[in-house]
């Protein structure tokens, strides 16, 4: 019922190991490889897109906080639809960042239909980036110059984004209102077909939810649910944004969620030194670009959070951090923007300015392996990595 574009290229690496060996542990492993991939051209994206909007060891700064953030790792190594969630949005990012340089060139414009595309076969909680893209494709167009405004090139460059995600990125939802009576997102089939078939437990109408136990909005953020776990809503999914394995089980030590989370907070906090020339749209009576896309940006972030929201209340889904992932890439732009603003005007001497940037990476790069050596090395120390266990499955 739902996307499962990342499922669909995870058959095909296990198609082409397949000649080699049929080992199950093999056949997953090649699945994984996917999300890895993933993973890579995730952050090849945002050093890239960074390089553009900084200076190359911000750019570092970035890539390195969203490749090696634990909770990035987890999702760019097994097999999950979150990882094309989070590639998919930074390749339209990539496409924003790319018209600040050449407008709304051809390639471009290909580029950000293929992030729509790929998004829109991803995850749900991932679709503000789709309306995001709308209004900044559209507003950039209006207001872009006088080129950009010309109705024909209007016509021209939005049909061929367009035509193209809708050839790739519909063809799931499509299918889903033909076979199910116009239920395009496949929901509402999805719910009664679970009531038909599943186990008694996994049934929709004998799950537990928060609502079916009385809580309001409010009692879900301050509590939890189930209250006996001991975590509110909040902490659950800010706690495994940052980084929660295994099936929700295998914590990091507070105090490196806490130094993560106030890392993040401090560099989103920093971006208000310099409110003005953040969020200025305009200047001199002409839309400043670059401010534009700073707005759509705290859009994406937003949107990004109602509609796990929505989906949390709605269907029941378990609070997962994972599911926020794809806002990382806008709040990787806003937190080192704001580090920018506090570095780049506090020390003026370029020299330790650049060891400062180059000490955060090396605290990423440490943290990330302190990560894996002392919580997740001691509950999969007994997988095998061997070639032969590749092999033989054993």
């Amino acid at each position: 019922f739902s996307p499962i574009l990342s499922y669909m290229i995870a058959a095909v690496f296990m198609k082409a190991v397949s000649f080699v060996t049929t080992a199950p542990f093999a056949l997953l492993l090649a699945a994984r490889f996917v999300s890895i991939l993933f993973g890579l051209g995730t952050v090849w994206l945002v050093l890239d897109m960074g390089k553009r909007l900084f200076d190359r060891r911000k750019a570092w700064i970035a890539a390195a906080f969203v490749g090696l953030l634990p909770g990035s790792l987890f999702v760019f190594t097994y097999v999950n639809c979150d990882a094309l969630a989070v590639f998919s949005t930074a390749v339209i990012v990539y496409a924003w960042v790319r018209y600040l340089d050449e407008g709304w060139i051809y390639k471009n414009c290909v580029i950000l239909a293929l992030g729509v595309a790929a998004c829109a076969l991803s995850y749900y909680n991932a679709y503000g980036f789709i309306l995001c893209s709308i209004f900044f494709f559209g507003i950039t167009l209006v207001y872009g110059g006088e080129k950009e405004r010309k109705v024909y090139g209007f016509c021209e460059k939005g049909t061929s984004c367009l035509c193209d995600r809708s050839a790739v990125g519909c063809m799931v939802f499509i299918r889903n209102a033909i076979l199910y009576d116009g239920d395009f997102i496949g929901m509402n089939a999805s719910t009664i077909c679970a009531e038909k078939y599943a186990k008694k437990n996994y049934k929709p109408s004998n799950r537990r939810t928060p609502q079916m136990a009385g809580y309001s909005l409010l009692d879900m953020l301050n509590y939890g649910f189930p209250q006996e776990d001991g975590f509110s809503w909040v902490e659950l999914v800010s706690g495994s944004f940052v980084g929660r394995f295994g099936n929700m089980d295998v914590f990091m030590p507070k105090w490196l969620i806490n130094n993560y989370l106030d890392f993040i907070k401090a560099g989103f906090l920093l971006i208000f030194l310099h409110p003005v020339k953040t969020f200025a749209i305009r200047v001199k009576k002409q839309l400043e670009c670059k401010g534009d896309f700073q707005l759509v940006h705290a859009g994406c972030d937003d949107h990004s959070e109602y509609i796990e929201c929505i989906l949390f209340l709605c269907i029941g889904l378990s609070a997962q951090g994972r599911y926020s992932l794809p806002m990382i890439v806008p709040l990787t732009y806003f937190m080192v923007m704001g580090y920018g603003n506090l570095f780049d005007v506090q020390i003026k001497k370029e020299g330790i300015r650049r060891k400062v940037y180059a000490a955060i990476c090396v605290a990423l790069i440490v943290l990330a392996i302190f990560v894996f050596f002392a919580v997740i090395w001691p509950e999969y120390k007994d997988v095998p990595f061997s070639i032969r266990a590749f092999i033989y499955g054993k």
